[in-house]
């Protein structure tokens, strides 16, 4: 259950990340989620992507300068209870946010480095993933992670087990979330580890349909249950169960990729939970 604020004002989330022009990922994602869970979004663009979905999509960062001074006139006029960091865009952003996040410890952390955007070749982006880890991770409540991620983050791990105990060993990363680690069995699965090894398997019985802007909605709706006032145990179950949701409802909104459906619960055309669609495990 939602540990709901006893304000009148909804909680404030500061989230980074790169503005998708289809809105199925990004900014939106982090918009539509928070609305969707009672929070209000004070989003700060680190990028600008050049299409929807596409194999030959660019990412165009911002100058950190304007991230800065975006972040501090948020932080230092609304009451912010929770910072969620999606794709940094360049290393200028993630040590400009870096320097942010020092100064506000008190403030809950969850951080996605969605490096499907990754330009390794653009002069900007080089080194983004040990920027990533090294200026980030260590100050994140907690690191959601997909399998290529954490692969490309621990390249020299040859199981999951290992690469997030190496993950949060080399960085000091809070809790690390893996999602899509259930290989070996009949169901999807997400996993959670910490400094003292796995926590928990989630496992459910069916796989949801592949969208786009999935894993930006998992941190976003963690972020807001942190920011309601959940534990983050609570605030990644709670998530998890509301990002399955998302997606079982998904919409086909174009690019060839699903959409999820972050404000499902207000679609008087969606029929009861047992209808919904999910596709057959893949593993």
């Amino acid at each position: 259950m939602m540990q709901y604020s006893t304000s009148a004002n909804p909680p404030v989330i500061l989230t980074f990340s790169t503005l998708d022009p289809s809105g199925c990922g990004g900014i939106q994602a982090d918009i539509e989620t928070a609305i969707s869970l009672g929070c209000h979004c004070a989003p700060v663009a680190t990028s600008m992507c050049t299409s929807g979905f596409s194999d030959e999509l660019d990412v165009l960062p911002v100058e950190a300068p304007l991230l800065i001074e975006q972040a501090r006139s948020i932080l230092e006029n609304m009451d912010v209870k929770a910072i969620k960091i999606g794709y940094l865009g360049s290393v200028a952003n993630a040590e400009a946010i870096h320097t942010i996040i020092r100064d506000y410890p008190d403030i809950p952390v969850i951080a996605h480095p969605a490096l499907c955007l990754w330009q390794p070749d653009a002069p900007e982006q080089a080194g983004l993933d040990e920027a990533f880890s090294t200026l980030i991770a260590p100050f994140a409540d907690i690191v959601n992670l997909t399998l290529h991620e954490v692969r490309t983050l621990v390249p020299q791990a040859d199981t999951v087990d290992a690469a997030a105990h190496a993950f949060i060993a080399a960085d000091a990363a809070g809790e690390v979330f893996i999602s899509g680690t259930g290989k070996e069995h009949q169901q999807f699965q997400n996993s959670l580890y910490n400094e003292r090894g796995l926590v928990r398997h989630y496992r459910w019985e069916q796989e949801p349909p592949s969208c786009h802007g999935a894993s930006s909605t998992l941190a976003s709706a963690v972020a807001a249950y942190l920011a309601h006032g959940s534990s983050l145990t609570q605030a990644i179950e709670q998530a998890q169960n509301f990002t399955w949701q998302a997606m079982r409802t998904s919409r086909q909104l174009g690019f060839g990729k699903r959409t999820p459906h972050r404000l499902y619960w207000a679609d008087p055309n969606i029929d009861s939970p047992e209808e919904w669609p999910a596709e057959n495990a893949k593993h």
